[in-house]
């Protein structure tokens, strides 16, 4: 099982999405993904969990962290 991390240092636009997307697809079954961002608009976050969970993700926690970063931890389904 590996950690994949991914950090997002600003407001994410239509190609970014695209992107993200692709990453994900190098992702393994069971593997951890981390992504921590300091975006301020809730709802970006929400489409990022929902593009996880489209793509057999399990959301396993998500909040803010000490220094006002958001994050989010998956995991692999399939």
């Amino acid at each position: 099982m590996s950690d994949y991390t991914l950090d997002i240092s600003g407001d994410i636009n239509l190609s970014d999405y695209s992107s993200i997307h692709d990453y994900m697809g190098l992702i393994k079954q069971n593997d951890k993904f981390t992504i921590t961002s300091k975006i301020n608009d809730p709802e970006e976050m929400k489409i990022l969990c929902k593009m996880l969970e489209n793509n057999y993700f399990d959301v396993v926690t998500q909040g803010d962290m000490k220094n006002g970063e958001y994050y989010i931890t998956s995991q692999k389904k399939k």
